[in-house]
């Protein structure tokens, strides 16, 4: 996801620009969803904090082509890590930057 600005300043810095980039992401019901899902699948941890796309389309009763380009929105800001195994991508929740967006709020 692109985030774009008129000019560059001074005053935003690399952290404003990769936190702008999780926000935007975060944007749509969807993908909050999605996030909270693996977020709370096995309370976050564990080998059962991970997914297919066809559990998400069948949980979320979209079709596999919405579920996918949101969850692409969400592996391009980094929240969403995959794991191609055998036929199927593997989702898994980027815990660490999830809570950097967290306390970056927490201003």
């Amino acid at each position: 996801m692109r985030i774009r600005t008129q000019t560059k300043s001074k005053y935003i810095t690399d952290k404003d620009y990769q936190m702008a980039i999780v926000g935007n992401a975060l944007a749509h019901p969807l993908r909050v969803a999605l996030v909270r899902y693996l977020s709370t699948k096995n309370y976050g941890r564990g080998v059962d904090n991970i997914t297919c796309n066809k559990d998400l389309v069948k949980m979320f009763d979209y079709s596999q082509s919405t579920v996918s380009q949101h969850v692409k929105i969400l592996k391009e800001a980094g929240l969403f890590i995959t794991e191609s195994k055998e036929k199927f991508t593997l989702y898994y929740l980027n815990k660490e930057l999830l809570e950097e967006y967290r306390q970056f709020l927490d201003l």
